[in-house]
């Protein structure tokens, strides 16, 4: 436990002499002494103190005092919805449907301002009084029903009416008053100010704000008070973590019960048992195939789909297990169109679940590359749905997501992880198709650098390590006028090894990226490839060794030379 001493501080005793001596001024060049002023008597209005209209409650979150205020309403204690979903990602508001949802690991709760019944999944519940409620254009969500979800503690208390939320697994810093006469908190940090409340000895109390110099230190009480005590009437802070009100469903998770050796096999047309045992002639230790069947064809949640039962079944024969991919590619459907309609998505989630048990496979993967900030709350809350409708069915559910940044952090890896089985890396495109510098597919430092970052979200046990089979070969030419162009293509190991053959090029190690490199003259420019072949696996391989990740996945079957698959055995033999 981490403990916070005050022996650094000892020096603030002085602070008695402030308080209780007496002060000097001048005045007119004449010294006129004043008479102490003592410890204040005097009662505070906590109503005042905490700015609380009428039918207004304090709300403190995580033992910080909130800006914003509850409202007391039909008997009951409510909470702006704006509140519960930054502390849950579970509370999902929808603007456009003027609708609430929460979603566990079980069912979704929907409810409608105003309204006294909810839906519990496929049920609709009869309630006492609204469970949400509108007023001054704020959403506000009852304590009765955050209790019930469990997530986070609720603490109510009256005169005046203080909810207290704190986020399960939250750290707060908690201590004791120590002091055998109790303690006095105070509106102020000194003993001139007016009394909030008297603590007995052994009180718990919060604290409230960061720990600094001051004798003084704003604290919370377990019931919601708020107020300023003497350090030296406490004991040191120790960290605890606080858990939620009720115990809640579980989420459960489809893992492969080994290390995942998966393969994307691009499909564009119907293929079956004979195009995947091509496929897989030269692969060794392979356990996961991902074909590339489904994609979102519509807003209304359409899905157009190459899914084959004779793939399936010669994968199953072949000890393999299918997970079955879907992408966000199809121009002219917008994913946030898609996604924040609840009938759309509950149309998507149905089509998906359909096409995938129909033909016997065993998961899903969601390769949604065209995400945007304003769609992912919309995303976050279709990947919550699909787990529970994979649940039912013990399907496996993955997602690829990019390189963690600031830039893609909406994606929230972070609540991804509960409900999601495994988080995909895709380790590769540090340069793609729209960089105007030639460079890598991935370079060692980059694949490195991702996988680094995803560990401060993700378990390493959830996490597969997406691996590029593909390079791209980069063309650099100026015309007769002086303009540089940059044009590059995509293609496998062996075929961009052939061509720095056929051009009289060689490739050698370039110690920054730690890949094979080639750059050479030809007709048409200045050619240079940075080749993830082989020897570049080998070092994406121990990355996810030397990290205790979940396993690999490759981009994509066919484009690897034949000697890949020994590397990639040697990694999964045992």
């Amino acid at each position: 436990m981490l403990k916070r001493n005050f022996g650094a501080i000892l020096l603030a005793v002085m602070l008695a002499c402030l308080t209780v001596g007496c002060g000097e001024k001048k005045t007119n060049n004449t010294t006129v002494t004043e008479a102490p002023k003592g410890p204040s008597t005097e009662k505070a209005n906590l109503s005042e103190v905490y700015s609380l209209g009428t039918d207004e409650a304090l709300i403190l979150v995580n033992a910080v005092q909130s800006e914003e205020k509850g409202l007391v309403k039909n008997g009951k204690l409510y909470v702006p919805v704006s509140i519960l979903s930054s502390m849950d990602g579970r509370f999902y508001w929808n603007a456009k449907e003027n609708r609430l949802f929460f979603t566990n690991a079980e069912k979704r709760y929907g409810f409608k301002p105003g309204e006294t019944t909810h839906t519990e999944g496929s049920e609709t519940m009869s309630d006492s009084v609204p469970q949400l409620i509108t007023s001054g254009g704020v959403n506000y969500f009852c304590t009765d029903m955050v209790k019930k979800f469990g997530h986070i503690k609720v603490t109510e208390a009256t005169s005046p009416d203080r909810i207290l939320l704190i986020e399960a697994g939250h750290e707060v810093l908690r201590a004791t008053v120590k002091n055998p006469e109790g303690a006095i908190m105070r509106t102020g940090r000194d003993e001139t100010y007016s009394i909030i409340a008297e603590l007995p000895k052994g009180t718990p109390i919060l604290l409230a704000e960061e720990l600094s110099g001051n004798i003084w230190t704003k604290v919370v009480t377990e019931d919601g008070v708020i107020g300023y005590v003497s350090n030296l009437d406490t004991t040191t802070y120790d960290d605890v973590i606080i858990s939620g009100d009720v115990p809640e469903p579980q989420y459960e998770h489809q893992y492969l019960g080994k290390k995942v050796c998966m393969a994307w096999h691009g499909i564009y047309s119907k293929q079956g048992a004979s195009e995947l045992k091509a496929a897989i002639k030269n692969t060794e230790s392979l356990n996961v195939i991902c074909p590339t069947w489904l994609q979102v064809s519509a807003v209304d949640g359409s899905v157009s789909s190459f899914a084959s039962s004779d793939y399936v079944n010669a994968a199953h024969n072949a000890g393999l297990k299918v997970w079955v991919l879907v992408d966000d590619f199809k121009e002219g459907v917008p994913g946030i169109e898609v996604l924040e309609s609840t009938e759309h998505r509950d149309t998507l989630v149905a089509n998906l679940v359909r096409e995938v048990t129909a033909c016997g496979a065993d998961g899903i993967n969601i390769d949604f590359e065209y995400i945007t900030k304003d769609s992912a709350p919309h995303f976050l809350q279709f990947l919550r749905e699909l787990y529970v409708a994979c649940r039912g069915k013990n399907l496996t559910l993955s997602t690829d997501n990019y390189y963690p940044n600031r830039l893609n952090e909406y994606y929230k890896l972070d609540q991804q992880k509960d409900f999601i089985d495994y988080i995909i890396f895709m380790g590769y495109d540090e340069y793609h198709k729209n960089s105007t510098t030639p460079g890598p597919t991935a370079s060692v430092s980059f694949v490195k650098g991702g996988v680094s970052e995803m560990l401060k979200k993700v378990p390493a046990s959830q996490i597969i390590l997406g691996i590029p089979f593909f390079s791209r070969k980069w063309v650099s030419k100026t015309d007769e006028d002086g303009k540089e162009t940059l044009t590059s293509s995509a293609d496998g190991m062996d075929a961009m090894r052939s061509f720095v053959k056929n051009n009289g090029g060689k490739f050698s190690v370039d110690e920054k990226t730690g890949l094979n490199y080639a750059a050479m003259r030809t007709a048409d420019g200045l050619v240079q490839i940075w080749l993830e072949d082989a020897d570049a696996i080998k070092h994406f391989l121990n990355i996810m060794k030397d990290n205790q990740l979940a396993g690999c996945s490759a981009w994509r079957l066919g484009y690897e030379s034949k000697d890949t698959w020994n590397v990639i055995k040697s990694f999964f033999a045992n």
